[in-house]
C-alpha cells in the first residue's frame, strides 16, 4: 500500500504535465482544433470587447444574447443622438453577463441599461457562452470565477488552454478577428448585421418553459449591481417568429417572473415570419428596423417612468 501511494504521488505530476502539454498541442494544431480553442466566430465577442476602449460614458448599454447583438442596431440609436454600446454575446446567460459587467461596467459607465431576456436563454446551462468568453476575451478574475462555477470539463479545458494561449503565447492581444464571418458583419459599437436569411417553416412541439435557478440567481446579481450603481435598467424580450412563439404554453408565467424583477417590456409587433425573421428566433432586416423604430418612439417615456430601487 505504501508503495502504491508513493508511485501514485510520483506519477501525478507527470500526468498533469502530460495533460497540459497535450491540451496545448491539440489546441495549436489547426486540423484538430475545436471550438474550445478557436478564436473568432460569428458572435464577434472578440472584436466587441476590444472595441470597448473606444466607448466611454455611453447613454445606453445593451446586454444579452444574440437576440440583443442582432437586434439593437447601435447605428440607429447613434444616428438619433443616443450614444450606446452593445455588449451582447452568443447564448449569453446572466452568468456570463455578470462577469462582463464586473469587467466592463466601469469603463462603459452607462446612464441606462437595456437587458435582453429570453426564456430559452434563462433555461440554458451557459456552457457554450462560457467557452466563447474564455476563448475570445481576456482572462480576468471575473472570467475565472465564472468558469469555476460550471464544474464542467469543456469549460475547464477551455480555461486551461486560454491561459496558455493568452498568458504564455500572448496570441489574443495580437489576434485580429475578421469583420465578416459567415455573412455576419461586426459593426463598431457591438451590433452584428446578418446578411443571410435562413427562415424555414417548421412545426415546433408545444411546451412549457422554465427558468434555471442558477440563472435567476445570476440575473438578480446583475440587477443588484446596477441598482448599487443607481443605473436604471429595462428588461426587454424580443419577440420570436409566430411559428415558435405560439408553441409556448405558459409565456404569461414568464412575463410575470420578469415583471417581478423590474421594468419589463414585451411587445408583439405586426410582423410576418417569412418577411421579418431570419430564423424562428432572430429578426431579419425589416423586423430589426420595425423593432428599433418602435422602441425608439417609446424610449423617452419608458425611461422617464423608470425608477429602480
Amino acid at each position: 500500500m505504501h508503495k502504491f501511494v508513493r508511485n501514485s504521488l510520483l506519477f501525478l505530476p507527470v500526468a498533469v504535465i502530460g495533460y497540459l502539454l497535450l491540451l496545448a498541442l491539440l489546441g495549436d494544431l489547426g486540423w484538430v482544433r475545436t471550438a474550445i480553442t478557436q478564436m473568432g466566430n460569428t458572435g464577434h465577442i472578440c472584436s466587441r470587447v476590444k472595441d470597448i476602449r473606444n466607448y466611454h460614458n455611453v447613454e445606453v448599454l445593451f446586454l444579452g444574447s444574440s437576440h440583443a447583438y442582432r437586434t439593437f442596431d447601435t447605428r440607429f440609436y447613434q444616428a438619433n443622438g443616443i450614444s450606446c454600446f452593445n455588449l451582447g454575446s452568443s447564448n449569453q446567460t446572466p452568468i456570463q453577463t455578470y462577469a462582463l459587467l464586473q469587467d466592463y461596467l466601469d469603463s462603459l459607465n452607462p446612464e441606462r441599461v437595456v437587458f435582453e431576456v429570453h426564456q430559452d436563454i434563462l433555461n440554458n446551462d451557459g456552457v457554450e457562452s462560457a467557452v466563447d468568453l474564455l476563448a475570445n476575451t481576456p482572462l480576468t478574475p471575473a472570467n475565472f470565477r465564472m468558469a469555476m462555477h460550471f464544474k464542467n470539463m469543456k469549460v475547464f479545458n477551455t480555461l486551461l488552454y486560454s491561459f496558455y494561449n493568452q498568458k504564455i503565447c500572448h496570441r489574443l492581444e495580437h489576434f485580429v478577428e475578421d469583420s465578416v464571418i459567415e455573412q455576419s458583419a461586426y459593426v463598431p459599437g457591438g451590433y452584428v448585421e446578418t446578411h443571410t436569411k435562413s427562415f424555414v417553416r417548421k412545426r415546433y412541439p408545444r411546451r412549457n418553459i422554465t427558468i434555471r435557478p442558477e440563472q435567476l440567481t445570476a440575473l438578480n446579481k446583475c440587477l443588484n449591481l446596477l441598482k448599487q450603481r443607481h443605473i436604471p435598467y429595462l428588461l426587454v424580450e424580443v419577440q420570436d417568429a409566430e411559428q415558435l412563439r405560439k408553441t409556448i404554453l405558459n409565456h404569461p408565467w414568464f412575463e410575470q417572473q420578469m415583471s417581478q424583477l423590474g421594468p419589463y417590456r414585451y411587445k408583439i409587433l405586426p410582423m410576418t415570419d417569412t418577411v421579418h425573421f431570419s430564423n424562428s428566433n432572430h429578426l431579419f432586416k425589416p423586423g430589426i428596423e420595425m423593432f428599433n423604430i418602435d422602441f425608439l418612439n417609446d424610449y423617452d417615456s419608458i425611461f422617464s417612468s423608470i425608477t429602480n430601487n
